[in-house]
C-alpha cells in the first residue's frame, strides 16, 4: 500500500515535517510493508520557506529594506530551483508585517509596503525573473502604493505634486505614472500565494475586514476604504484592469490588487502552489491512501488551508483521505465533503497546554495513525 503523508504544522506544538514523521511511524507499526512517504507542507505562510528548502534546496538572501513605518529592517527572501529556473519566494510580512511594529504604534494610516517592493527590486537586480509572494500578516492598508513606488511607479496628489516615500500614499494619491517603472518587470512572472478572497474595497474589502486588527478605528477604516475605491479607479485608467473584480485583491491591505493590476500577478492558493512545487500532486495520483491534517480542523480549514486543499485534489483522483487534528469542529459538516474521515488525536482529558506539548503531540499522532491503519488494513494483531 502506498501512503502519502502531508500535514500542515500543529502550530505551537509540532512542525509539519515532525508531525508527518510521527504519523509515518504509526502507519508502519500497523502495516510494516506499507510504502509511506512524508511531504513537508504549508499554506504559503509560516513554514513555507522550510518546506521549499526541504524539497528543492536553495538559499536565503538578506537585504536591508524599509519596514512598515519606513525604519530599517533586515528582510530575507528565498531563492530555489524549480523547472530548471531560479524562483524567488518573498514573505511580505518580512518587510511589512504586523509583528514588526509594537502594538501601541500600529496604524495603517502610516504604514506602507515600500519594503516589499525593495525585496522584489533586489531580486530583479540579481537577475531573478520568477517571483512568488505570500501576503499574510501585513500591517499595511496602502493598496500596494508603497511597493509600486519602490519599483519606480510615481504617484501624484490632486494638485499634481509628486508624492514622496512617506506614510501611506493611498491617502493622497489622485493619479499615477508608470513611466519610470523598472523595465525588467515585463520579463518577470509574479504569483501571489494567498488564501484571502476579499475584494479591494467595500464592506468585505481590505479596510473593513482587516484594518481594525492593524490598529485602525472606525473613522480611519472609512477613510482607507474610500482611498482604496479611489485608487481602484486610478488603476483601471492606468492598467485597464478592474481590481475590484479580482478575487483576493484585498489581500495585505490591497497589495494583492496592485500586484495583479501592475505586475500582472496570478492569484493562487498558497497550499496549491506548494503542492505543485514539491511534486506532491504526482505522488497523490499514484497513492492508495492520503493522510493530512493540522492543529485544528475548523471553518478556516475550508478557506484554502492545507488539509482541504490536499483532500480536494486527492478526491479528484478517487483517493481515500484521512484527516488528523488536535481539535475538530464537530459542527463542520462540510469537512466530510472533502475528507473521508477525520480523527482527533486526543485520547484522554488534558489541559490545552498539556495537549500541545511537543512530545505528547508526537505520541498522539503515532498512536492515532496506527489505530486508523489497523482498521484500514484489517489487522488485529
Amino acid at each position: 500500500m502506498k501512503v502519502i503523508i502531508a500535514v500542515d504544522s500543529f502550530k505551537g506544538s509540532v512542525s509539519s515535517l515532525k508531525a508527518g514523521e510521527a504519523i509515518k511511524i504509526g502507519v508502519l507499526q500497523a502495516l510494516p510493508e506499507a510504502e509511506a512517504k512524508v511531504f513537508h507542507m504549508a499554506d504559503g505562510g509560516e513554514g513555507t520557506v522550510e518546506a521549499l528548502i526541504h524539497a528543492r534546496g536553495g538559499e536565503k538572501i538578506a537585504v536591508d529594506v524599509h519596514g512598515p513605518l519606513l525604519d530599517s529592517v533586515m528582510a530575507e527572501y528565498t531563492v530555489f530551483p524549480y523547472n530548471g529556473q531560479d524562483h524567488v519566494f518573498i514573505e511580505s510580512a518580512a518587510s511589512c508585517g504586523l509583528t514588526l511594529i509594537p502594538t501601541a504604534n500600529r496604524t495603517p494610516m502610516k504604514t506602507n509596503t515600500y519594503g516589499v517592493g525593495e525585496q522584489i527590486k533586489d531580486g530583479i537586480q540579481r537577475g531573478y525573473r520568477h517571483f512568488i509572494l505570500s501576503l499574510g500578516g501585513s500591517a499595511t492598508n496602502d493598496g500596494g502604493t508603497g511597493m509600486l513606488q519602490a519599483l519606480g511607479w510615481q504617484f501624484f496628489d490632486q494638485n499634481g505634486t509628486l508624492l514622496g516615500m512617506e506614510g501611506n500614499p493611498l491617502l493622497k494619491v489622485a493619479s499615477m505614472s508608470s513611466a519610470n517603472a523598472m523595465k525588467e518587470i515585463a520579463e518577470c512572472t509574479f504569483t501571489i500565494a494567498s488564501d484571502v478572497l476579499n475584494p479591494f474595497y467595500g464592506p468585505e474589502g481590505a479596510a473593513h475586514i482587516f484594518a481594525r486588527q492593524k490598529g485602525a478605528n472606525e473613522a480611519e477604516i472609512a477613510v482607507l476604504d474610500a482611498g482604496l475605491e479611489r485608487f481602484s479607479s486610478i488603476l483601471l485608467k492606468e492598467t485597464g484592469k478592474d481590481v475590484q473584480h479580482i478575487n483576493g485583491a484585498g489581500a495585505a491591505g490591497g497589495l494583492g490588487g496592485a500586484m495583479a493590476a501592475c505586475l500582472n500577478a496570478k492569484m493562487m492558493s498558497g497550499a496549491e502552489i506548494l503542492m505543485e512545487i514539491i511534486g506532491l500532486k504526482e505522488k497523490i495520483e499514484a497513492a492508495d491512501l492520503v493522510f493530512t491534517g493540522e492543529g485544528s480542523l475548523d471553518q478556516q480549514s475550508l478557506l484554502g488551508k492545507v488539509p482541504v486543499t490536499i483532500a480536494k485534489y486527492a478526491k479528484q483522483h478517487n483517493k481515500k483521505v484521512i484527516g488528523l487534528a488536535g481539535r475538530i469542529d464537530t459542527e463542520l459538516e462540510k469537512i466530510n465533503e472533502h475528507l473521508d474521515a477525520v480523527f482527533s488525536i486526543q485520547t484522554q482529558c488534558r489541559t490545552l497546554e498539556e495537549a500541545m506539548e511537543h512530545d505528547i503531540t508526537i505520541k498522539q499522532l503515532q498512536v492515532t495513525a496506527e489505530q486508523v491503519m489497523r482498521l484500514i488494513a484489517g489487522r488485529k494483531d
